[in-house]
């Protein structure tokens, strides 16, 4: 893995992660660049075992953090609010500054709604997007938690996502999430009080509205929702990719939210099968 700091015309900084194969590993025949999406706390750390998987396989892949989230630094209006759209073009501004054309996408929650985006406003820069357990409206309750002070909401935030968003036992989920480190763990303690702040809950409903039939006609989708997560909360998925005649599968992932901290072998192995497929 490399990491390195790129600047782009929009006066972002970015903190990014590029994943390559070494020389001894034999490249694949596909060789579309995966770009790995982070969720909305805004941190590529815990992408980096899928990128480092996805590198062993013969893939290039790429990750980063987002504008104003973690060490990626950026004007203060090039976040406030962050929706969909802006996310998008920001990538696409990036890929376009590291000279990369065409490439895959993936990419989990508000993450995945980067996705969708990128496809329905750039579908010329994507071979396909990957995408699972995508918001596509407000989540109820989180009104009453923006309104706390940046204390309770790091702390609130930090017990939903260690405790809701993760299977506890099974995949050793719980423990892999708590694994990512200290110097991971703090940067989100920081990164939940601008996610609650610029992204929820007017990303999402923004998501929702971009994901129109014709839309997500317009590149290959690969749709999942994970087989320990309960349905019932990702309806809106099953609506919204039905009436475009995408299968949403739940019998890929056996996992949660966050498939690539929890099984990321898996994950991997469902991307390259996505990007060959597509």
């Amino acid at each position: 893995m490399e990491s390195m700091t790129v600047k782009t015309p929009d006066g972002v900084a970015w903190y990014v992660e590029r994943f390559s194969p070494s020389e001894k590993t034999t490249p694949a025949e596909d060789t579309t660049p995966i770009v790995l999406i982070p969720s909305g706390e805004g941190d590529c750390g815990n992408l980096r075992a899928v990128g480092t998987i996805l590198a062993a396989s013969g893939r290039q892949a790429l990750s980063f953090d987002l504008p104003g989230f973690s060490r990626t630094t950026a004007p203060k209006e090039a976040y406030t609010p962050t929706t969909p759209e802006g996310v998008a073009q920001q990538i696409i501004t990036l890929l376009d500054t590291l000279q990369l054309g065409r490439a895959a996408f993936f990419g989990s929650s508000s993450g995945g709604g980067a996705v969708l985006a990128i496809l329905a406003l750039h579908p010329e820069r994507a071979k396909c997007g990957i995408v699972h357990e995508v918001p596509l409206g407000p989540f109820p309750g989180f009104d009453e938690i923006q309104r706390k002070s940046d204390d309770e909401v790091s702390a609130i935030c930090g017990g939903f996502f260690a405790n809701v968003f993760f299977e506890q036992e099974e995949n050793n989920g719980k423990a892999k999430w708590d694994a990512l480190g200290p110097e991971y763990h703090a940067r989100l303690k920081r990164n939940y009080v601008t996610w609650m702040r610029v992204i929820v809950n007017g990303y999402e409903s923004a998501s929702g509205e971009l994901a129109t039939v014709e839309n997500l006609k317009k590149r290959p989708i690969f749709w999942t929702v994970g087989g320990m997560s309960d349905p019932k909360i990702w309806q809106q998925d099953f609506d919204f990719a039905g009436k475009a005649g995408i299968q949403v599968r739940t019998d890929v992932l056996h996992c949660m939210h966050f498939p690539y901290v929890s099984i990321p072998e898996k994950t991997a192995d469902w991307i390259i099968e996505c990007v060959e497929q597509a």
